[in-house]
């Protein structure tokens, strides 16, 4: 019993706790992201795009007054109306554009994670080991539209008269919000055809560095006498 209590105690894995395979067969343990934590990833960068959005508009905003005073002030004649709609068309193609840039941007690079999962943590990883591609990352982006901005979109357009597209927008939504809940591995049905998932990767915290304790050298022991000092003259 003596020597059962000096074993090592085996640390618990947990239920999101995986081993990956890569090409080269290493293993890899990893730990899926929690739905807490995807779910906080998306709305911080759901903040940042607003914001980001937010300062574009303003921008356009002021372009237009520019271009208003710029015709008031030389009396310009013909229809001023082609600039503006030149301007609401930028408009909108940013606002089309900027979820799939900002995503596919980060995403794609070195780090596999947006300004959000960077913030909480997690990033995204190839599920079969090997390295994430161009593809993945934008067929997972694609999904987002049909899980997300699609249903949102239904529900837009329904109105209020009309209850039973309220309620298929609703089951529509719910269907793939609640996705993550009915997997072990917490996956979005963008992950599953990209054939991705998303793991936590902390931040590692550098230690620091060893160094051997230096021998005490008392100060006498390099002391010289009058007469040490007069026999090495």
């Amino acid at each position: 019993m003596a020597g059962a209590a000096a074993l090592p105690t085996r640390i618990a894995r947990t239920s999101r706790d995986r081993t990956l395979i890569t090409p080269e067969g290493v293993s890899l343990p990893i730990t899926v992201a929690s739905r807490g934590a995807r779910a906080t990833a998306l709305l911080l960068d759901f903040i940042f795009l607003g914001i980001m959005f937010f300062v574009v508009t303003l921008g356009m905003i002021a372009l237009a007054g520019g271009l208003v005073n710029l015709i008031d002030r030389f009396e310009l004649d013909g229809d001023a109306s082609g600039p503006f709609q030149f301007l609401l068309i930028v408009w909108l193609l940013a606002a089309f554009l900027s979820r799939y840039v900002w995503f596919l941007w980060f995403e794609l690079g070195p780090r596999g994670a947006t300004p959000g999962k960077r913030i909480v943590g997690i990033r995204i990883a190839a599920r079969d080991g090997g390295r994430l591609s161009a593809e993945m990352v934008i067929a997972r982006n694609l999904l987002r539209d049909i899980e997300l901005f699609l249903p949102i979109t239904f529900f837009a357009s329904a109105g209020l008269d009309s209850p039973p597209a309220w309620l298929a927008a609703a089951a529509w939504l719910a269907i793939f919000l609640l996705f993550p809940c009915f997997n072990k591995d917490r996956l979005r049905a963008g992950d599953v055809i990209a054939g991705t998932w998303v793991v936590e990767a902390p931040r590692l915290k550098l230690e620091p560095p060893i160094r051997a304790p230096q021998p005490h050298v008392s100060v006498e022991l390099y002391r010289f006498t009058d007469d040490e000092l007069a026999e090495m003259e």
